[in-house]
């Protein structure tokens, strides 16, 4: 069967216009009407009323509705549909249950093994600084550390208190992948905004978005913020995973962290004296930054830490049984840059 030429043409903005596989994730998360009626985004409510022979409320419930399935965003235009497919990807599946079309995780899976993981780590390492940052978990670093604002997560979140979501991770969500938590992925301002309008998120004081924070920690998730100092441009808190995550995932697999990641301004350091060589701390390590070595002669193996591939995220200090790692400042506050690499929107 011929694909309907508004699919074809939503999938040539996502550049892959002759993708079966995307053309088959478009047809399962709309119709064709709705499909000629994204083409037209974003446009006033009245223009689209008189092109699709609607009234105005029609109109709006629509975009609603097509903003709840995850298939618009806002713009200082209005409405509009995603500019890239991770935008979409990302939507379409943190949507409730209830709007996502059964069985378009397994398309958007098969999407992602046919080569578009590829496509991901390439744009995430092309712009120079790397798009994201990792935020030490909370309760990782020693107590007589002060950090800075823009990577402390729980002044992040304070300074944000005013609105903050938390909705379901689209990456675990689709992937399946994992038994990490899903209800973790925190949001603010414009981003919570959203949440809100399309019902994906739920609204959270700052306690309970620092309760989550902390689930994910103990659950071994690596904090992910933009990377940028400004305060009002932190506008997410992603707790990432690399066997799911769509940023984590393919550029450990391309072999690209450090152009795509940047590490905290802390690395990971052990005391050999206590560390008794149990090695739980190299399966939680996302990064394979961890080995067990013997470090004096016939003593039992030591975990010993790869300074270039530790992000200093501070999983492996609280899932430490003896005590035996910190987590030691080793870069200036001017590592975190001021301004982002690239479009906000790159990230989930």
């Amino acid at each position: 069967m011929k694909t309907d030429e508004a699919y074809v043409k939503l999938a040539e903005r996502g550049g892959h216009r002759d993708s079966e596989l995307l053309h088959r994730i478009l047809e399962k998360a709309m119709t064709p009407e709705e499909a000629r009626f994204l083409l037209e985004l974003p446009a006033a409510n009245a223009d689209l009323a008189a092109k699709f022979g609607m009234d105005e409320r029609a109109v709006a419930d629509r975009v609603l509705n097509l903003a709840r399935r995850g298939l618009v965003v806002s713009s200082r235009k209005g409405f509009r549909y995603p500019r890239d497919l991770g935008t979409l990807h990302d939507n379409i599946l943190a949507s409730l249950p209830q709007h996502v079309p059964p069985g378009i995780d397994r398309l958007w899976m098969d999407f992602y093994e046919s080569g578009w993981w590829r496509e991901i780590a390439d744009s995430l390492t092309t712009l120079g600084n790397a798009v994201l940052r990792v935020a030490p978990i909370l309760k990782s670093t020693p107590p007589d550390v002060k950090l800075l604002p823009h990577e402390s997560i729980a002044d992040i979140i304070e300074a944000h208190k005013e609105l903050i979501t938390v909705r379901h991770c689209c990456c675990r969500v689709g992937a399946k992948a994992c038994d990490h938590p899903t209800e973790v992925c925190t949001q603010f301002g414009r981003r919570a905004e959203y949440d809100l309008y399309r019902g994906s998120g739920r609204k959270v004081s700052a306690g309970e978005a620092i309760a989550v924070s902390m689930k994910a920690g103990k659950a071994g998730l690596v904090p992910t913020v933009a990377n940028v100092s400004p305060m009002e441009a932190l506008e997410f808190i992603c707790y990432c995973d690399k066997c799911a995550c769509l940023v984590l995932n393919p550029i450990i697999r391309a072999d690209k962290v450090p152009q795509a990641l940047a590490a905290s301004r802390f690395l990971v350091e052990v005391d050999n004296d206590l560390c008794d060589g149990c090695g739980d701390c190299v399966s939680w390590c996302f990064f394979d930054g961890i080995e067990m070595k013997k470090v004096h002669g016939p003593d039992a193996p030591k975990a010993v830490i790869n300074a270039e591939k530790c992000v200093g995220c501070g999983v492996c200090v609280l899932k430490c049984p003896p005590g035996a790692m910190t987590m030691e400042l080793v870069r200036p506050p001017e590592f975190i840059p001021e301004t982002i690499a690239g479009p906000s929107s790159i990230v989930h």
